[in-house]
């Protein structure tokens, strides 16, 4: 399970128009707002507008000034103290080159009303001027990827926990159809018209995984023995001694990386994963011929760190809530071996287990709630 002494760290950059709006947003008193740190010399929201955009105006030519960066953290962790999220928060404002800008951080409650996804995780706001006191716009190329690396910089000094990167996990990862056969089976539940737990197919478990696997950015060889160690079995496809393609098998469920988000070989070495043809050669070998792939054990990943309520939507989730209870929707640390039916049931809920079901070629698996 999670250890609730480490911390999630998620990041998402949404660029605006309207100073008013954000600032009338992040300070919504319904949210319980919790100013954390400013440079701004307003003491309240019309004061705070006002200095944000009479900076602004001397760049007219820049339409959206308005930078918005949300941090979010793990929603089993203790409430994070203002030193550290100001920590975080300075980290993210100086590194991508906002040092000289005006800003604004905010903590929110935990459970926020109102948010576009249901949540209870302790979550801040940086608010950000992109144009400086000289007039000068900061230019915000790459702004998402340097995030990344930010937020994964600031897990390893504070000891947090590793996690996907916001632009792997920000999409919905179930089709509408498995979506709706998720719907109809919570309902019969809470309907007691059926004591069987809801099942999610296999391509949100190894889109899951994948997305674990390659979260700092690794090299081939280590995220190939991620996968193993989650035990996704990825098989590589050799043409005149290049790498053309990658596939993915969960027991008996396999899926080419296409078929996947930002999962296919060209995706994985443009946007996921460090790729020398000499130095991977061995483990692709490997993984090619079922043969086991060392891992020093600080590259190690487990399905605790990771969790399908990420990949379902908002819909789904206050469903989840309602007939189970706000709980954390995880996998086990370990996948069972298979039943003689073929179907997995080491995901199940404790207190009701059942079969596992197919649909349509896509194998199930039963979820923790």
């Amino acid at each position: 399970m999670v250890d609730w002494e480490r911390k999630t760290v998620i990041g998402k950059i949404i660029t605006g128009s309207s100073f008013r709006g954000l600032v009338n947003y992040l300070l919504d008193p319904s949210k319980t707002p919790e100013i954390i740190s400013t440079n701004l010399a307003g003491t309240d929201r019309n004061m705070m507008i006002w200095e944000l955009n009479a900076c602004a105006e001397q760049r007219p030519t820049t339409k959206k000034p308005v930078k918005h960066i949300s941090i979010g953290f793990a929603p089993g962790d203790r409430s994070l103290d203002p030193e550290t999220i100001d920590e975080i928060a300075q980290a993210v404002i100086n590194n991508l080159g906002y040092g000289d800008n005006q800003y604004l951080v905010v903590k929110h409650d935990r459970y926020d009303p109102k948010h576009d996804r249901i949540h209870s995780h302790d979550h801040f706001h940086i608010l950000i001027n992109m144009v400086n006191h000289e007039g000068k716009r900061v230019h915000d190329s790459y702004d998402k990827k340097k995030l990344e690396k930010i937020l994964r910089a600031q897990e390893q000094e504070h000891n947090l926990t590793l996690v996907p990167s916001s632009d792997q996990r920000d999409y919905k990862a179930a089709t509408t159809g498995q979506v709706q056969r998720i719907i109809r089976e919570i309902e019969e539940c809470k309907g007691r018209k059926s004591t069987k737990s809801p099942t999610a197919p296999y391509t949100l478990k190894i889109q899951s995984g994948i997305d674990l696997a390659s979260h700092d950015c690794p090299s081939l060889t280590v995220f190939l023995a991620r996968l193993q160690q989650l035990k996704i079995d990825p098989k590589l496809r050799i043409e005149s001694g290049k790498v053309k393609g990658i596939s993915y098998k969960l027991q008996n469920f396999k899926i080419k990386g296409c078929k996947l988000h930002q999962c296919s070989f060209p995706q994985l070495i443009q946007n996921r994963v460090t790729y020398d043809p000499e130095r991977d050669l061995v483990a692709i070998n490997q993984a090619n011929q079922n043969e086991e792939i060392a891992l020093a054990p600080e590259f190690n990943v487990s399905w605790s760190q990771t969790s399908l309520r990420n990949y379902v939507p908002n819909k789904v989730q206050q469903m989840l809530d309602e007939t189970y209870g706000k709980q954390e929707l995880q996998v086990d640390k370990k996948i069972k071996k298979p039943e003689p039916n073929g179907h997995l049931t080491g995901l199940g809920f404790p207190q009701t287990p059942c079969p596992l079901q197919n649909q349509k070629g896509d194998e199930g698996f039963e979820i923790d709630f």
